[in-house]
């Protein structure tokens, strides 16, 4: 079986609409939907925005269910001047950019870094090829924030500068997904770039196309798992 998390009803909505669902239920106050896409057995739910809402739905598939694959998917800020709205990002790794116990540990409690599959990784790039998806490689950082203002960028970019997007739910889900041993990518589909003008304007603008977006594209590449 493969677990699909996205952190919003849009994101949610849009890989639903491509599956057939044949079941429901509810564990803790979390909804979890079961049933096919491309042929595949899948659970999908809605984690919430934020790293803690991420943990806890990721710990209750990761104990209720046996999966062979762990997705994130979505919409995330893009960091880069080349990027474009509504590309596509995958995870290399995934970085808790606003963990920092480096006051006691010195740089090396500043972030955590864990790594997506790379059998995931390469089919993911595989499915995005195939759709003619622009895509980009690399650390997504996770923190909860949605960076709006400059100095937010200006930080992340300073601590972290191989960061290719932020969003606040990847970090999370990846250390969970490590600790239980599921292999994990997270795909998402760019909804705003930090170093455009009015970024903000542009996630409420683009949040539903970049959601569909994603929810296509991973709707191929789980067809390669």
């Amino acid at each position: 079986m493969i677990g699909i998390v996205a952190a919003m009803d849009v994101e949610v909505q849009a890989i639903m609409e491509l599956c057939e669902i044949t079941q429901e239920k509810t564990i803790g106050n979390v909804a979890f939907h079961y049933g096919k896409l491309a042929s595949k057995d899948v659970v999908i739910c809605k984690s919430g925005v934020g790293k803690v809402g991420a943990a806890m739905v990721t710990t209750i598939l990761c104990l209720h269910h046996s999966l062979d694959a762990l997705i994130n998917i979505g919409t995330a800020g893009g960091l880069k001047e080349q990027q474009k709205v509504l590309d596509i990002v995958i995870s290399k790794d995934v970085l808790q950019a606003d963990f920092d116990t480096s006051a006691l540990d010195g740089p090396e409690g500043l972030g955590l870094r864990f790594h997506a599959d790379d059998h995931l990784l390469v089919k993911a790039q595989e499915a995005a090829k195939e759709n003619n998806i622009c895509y980009h490689i690399g650390t997504i950082a996770s923190q909860d924030l949605f960076m709006s203002r400059k100095e937010d960028f200006d930080k992340l970019m300073s601590n972290f500068p191989d960061s290719i997007c932020s969003e606040m739910e990847a970090g999370a889900l990846a250390q969970v997904a490590t600790s239980f041993q599921v292999p994990f990518v997270i795909v998402r589909s760019l909804s705003d770039v930090a170093l455009h003008h009015d970024n903000s304007m542009e996630f409420s603008t683009y949040v539903k196309h970049a959601s569909r977006q994603s929810s296509l594209m991973v709707r191929s590449f789980v067809q390669k798992i």
